[in-house]
């Protein structure tokens, strides 16, 4: 994020309160739409945008555990594409989630979306503190642990988990064999999930297929894969990183490699 990206974020944010005397369900849901997009257009001035609009919110109701939560939610969403290019402005966008994610349970210490996103964030900060492994990684199972205790059926909650899990090296019961389960227990949770009202914390269910097709396809699976990411483009067909990264990634692996029935057949032909 560079200083002209940090000072619009700020600006917006001040002209945004102006008018913002209550938190407003309508902004509410814009502010989530518009979070959306910039993660479906993986651009990262967009979800800085959007996180404008919920910290404007935020100056409206300055105890809202929820607004402190999106506004968590977007620097964990910007985080990987900032890396790409800005590693201090990454590093930041980290601690300020993790702070957004503080506030939101000092206001609500049972709230397990909260507990579960802190601790994905606090996965993250590792690129710049891989040492601090050894004390944050028994941290964040606790967290997710905890999590899991308060809202089992929470979706959201097993998808941080499966991401960790993804992450984490074999030798501290991580990899991508390991997160499979999980991720399959992410889809079962977002498919019997009750619909919920448009204000509320309801993200996550193409996620938890384009995540599940990374798993898959690291384990070598890539007809899995793309059927996972075919999946997440019906829920959102706008999602760039599936659309142009991701399905064609499994795309050509699979083209690369043989079909298994159609080798067996040539080698059953005489």
């Amino acid at each position: 994020m560079s200083p002209h990206s940090r000072f619009l974020f700020v600006a917006l944010a001040i002209a945004f309160a102006s008018s913002a005397l209550a938190a407003d369900p309508a902004a509410l849901v814009a502010a989530k739409r518009q979070l959306q997009a910039g993660v479906s257009h993986a651009k990262p001035e967009e979800i800085l945008r959007a996180k404008a609009s919920f910290a404007a919110l935020l100056a409206a109701e300055p105890e809202s555990a929820a607004l402190n939560y999106w506004i968590a939610l977007a620097d964990w969403r910007a985080e990987p594409i900032v890396l790409r290019t800005d590693r201090d402005e990454a590093k930041k966008l980290c601690k300020e989630g993790i702070a957004a994610c503080d506030r939101a349970l000092a206001a609500k210490p049972k709230m397990a979306d909260a507990i579960a996103l802190k601790a994905s964030l606090q996965g993250l900060s590792l690129t710049f503190a891989p040492s601090a492994g050894m004390t944050l990684g028994p941290e964040m199972d606790e967290a997710f642990g905890r999590a899991e205790g308060m809202d089992a059926d929470n979706p959201r909650v097993v998808l941080f988990k499966a991401i960790g899990t993804m992450h984490k090296p074999k030798f501290v019961n991580g990899g991508p064999d390991r997160a499979k389960p999980q991720f399959e227990h992410a889809l079962a949770l977002f498919e019997r999930a009750p619909a919920a009202d448009s204000t509320a914390i309801d993200w996550g269910h193409d996620d938890a297929f384009l995540w599940s097709g990374q798993c898959l396809g690291q384990l070598g699976d890539w007809r899995g894969a793309r059927g996972r990411y075919r999946r997440a483009l019906a829920l959102n067909p706008d999602n760039a990183w599936v659309q142009y990264v991701l399905l064609p990634q499994a795309e050509k692996a699979l083209a690369a490699k043989p079909d298994s029935t159609s080798q067996a057949r040539k080698a059953d032909q005489p």
